[in-house]
């Protein structure tokens, strides 16, 4: 909860939205994702945006399945 409530622009998280036609995949395209992914988000890991990570929590443990430095994952 912390995470996603920090306010800080060096940090910032965010759900991800896979219906959204900005979004350019449809899922993690994990086996059973549905059971496993309740919320999808990306983090930005620094002040000038040139950093994120795409993944989900699972308890407190954060997984994450994709590194996008390009911020590929938005049209």
């Amino acid at each position: 909860m912390e995470l996603k409530t920090s306010g800080s622009k060096a940090l910032r998280c965010h759900r991800i939205e896979w219906g959204d036609p900005k979004v350019t995949e449809k899922a993690f395209g994990l086996n059973n994702e549905e059971d496993i992914v309740s919320e999808p988000l990306e983090i930005n890991v620094s002040a000038n945006e040139s950093g994120r990570i795409h993944g989900f929590f699972v308890g407190a443990v954060f997984f994450i399945r994709w590194f996008d430095p390009d911020h590929n994952l938005y049209r």
